[in-house]
């Protein structure tokens, strides 16, 4: 039995893109038959370091406090020791590292060269790290060099959630050996698609962020409902804005959820109409997209990132590149419900041949028998 250890900063309940694509591949690898270790933050300070939970091991690395929300720091204490000792009890054949700032991917690419063991560092995103703060993102972008240039040192094999991700692997002078889709379960099966014949709900689920154009959105949907009393905007997700979006509202037709679990939001996308998620700011490849299409939802995204891989204009959806765009593309899908329906149709079947967790646990599985053969023939 293969044993693999993947390193992430976080894991579940935290939620996040990341957690996420590492919970559903270790669940993939588990049933092809791998022992799976999952290493991340102890961001809870439980100080429970160790944990056998459905099939997986649990091993957490002690943080310091100071951003841990964002930004886990390891705490070199003796805890700290104890955990990296308690993993050489294991047989590794292959370490995973989620992406390539997290100082958690440093400890397991290090840990790897330490031990002869192969690393695979998996991009997640397709540009510099933003915080809304010009100054900060300067020096953040210096960090993430510096901070690249030492883990290239210790990682084998690069590869990203996208191609686009893959491509950005180039601005730090990585050649990548290929794309680990993000991907999602088809769970399809377990919802009854259920449109509302008198509304037509338009649907956001993601974090309430700046740089995921919920701004535009809300502006758009503004305009659009002063002309049609049909619409609705329904907003799923937490985030810095959250709060301040809600008390500048006074359209009764919009409607803020928080955070949803998982059930609750693939309730909402059953009586999606047309899902909008069009960011101004690069990412990797976005399950929601995924969760939205598969669930029967027309899709309206942006270029950003990972989403041209997955919309294709006036194809299984429809991109934009502004606010006014988004405005059009919204009275498109609300005056044509044949487009809806069509666009609908065909994002769910390009999800299904491409982005579900079956194939991509299949290609992820042949890469590191691969690598692992060609780093022992070195």
């Amino acid at each position: 039995m293969k044993t693999i250890a993947i390193f992430s900063g976080y894991h579940l309940p935290h939620l996040g893109g990341i957690e996420r694509y590492t919970d559903n591949l270790s669940k993939k690898l588990i049933n092809k038959g791998y022992k799976v270790i999952i290493i991340s933050s102890d961001y809870q300070f439980d100080k429970n370091y160790y944990e056998e939970k459905d099939g997986i091991i649990f091993l957490k690395i002690p943080v310091h406090k100071l951003f841990v929300s964002r930004y886990p720091i390891p705490n070199l204490n003796k805890d700290y020791r104890e955990v990296l000792k308690k993993l050489e009890q294991f047989n590794i054949d292959a370490i995973i590292v989620n992406t390539r700032f997290h100082l958690t991917s440093l400890v397991g690419a290090k840990y790897g060269k330490k031990h002869n063991i192969p690393v695979f560092l998996i991009e997640h995103g397709s540009e510099h790290l933003t915080v809304d703060n010009k100054v900060l993102d300067y020096f953040g972008a210096i960090y993430e060099h510096v901070l690249t240039s030492y883990i290239k040192r210790f990682v084998n094999y690069y590869y990203g959630v996208s191609k686009e991700a893959c491509n950005w692997q180039k601005h730090f002078k990585i050649n990548s050996n290929g794309v680990w889709y993000n991907s999602i379960n088809d769970f399809s099966s377990n919802y009854k698609i259920e449109k509302e014949k008198d509304k037509i709900n338009i649907c956001y689920a993601g974090r309430i962020l700046k740089q995921k154009g919920i701004n535009e959105l809300i502006n758009s949907f503004n305009k659009l409902s002063k002309n049609y009393d049909n619409i609705y905007l329904h907003i799923a997700g937490d985030g810095n804005l959250l709060e301040s979006l809600k008390k500048e509202n006074n359209n009764e037709r919009i409607i803020f959820y928080g955070k949803l679990d998982f059930n609750t939001l693939c309730e909402l996308y059953t009586k999606t109409d047309i899902f909008v998620y069009a960011p101004n700011w690069p990412e990797g490849l976005p399950t929601s997209v995924l969760e939205a299409g598969l669930m029967e939802c027309a899709v309206i995204s942006s270029p950003q990132g990972g989403n041209k891989e997955i919309v294709i204009h006036e194809e299984n959806g429809l991109m934009v590149n502004s606010e006014e765009e988004l405005t059009n593309a919204l009275k498109t899908l609300i005056d044509n419900p044949k487009s809806r329906n069509k666009y609908a149709k065909n994002l769910k079947r390009t999800i299904l041949d491409t982005f579900v967790w079956d194939k991509t646990s299949e290609k992820i599985i042949n890469d590191i028998k691969t690598g692992i053969k060609n780093y022992e023939n070195k």
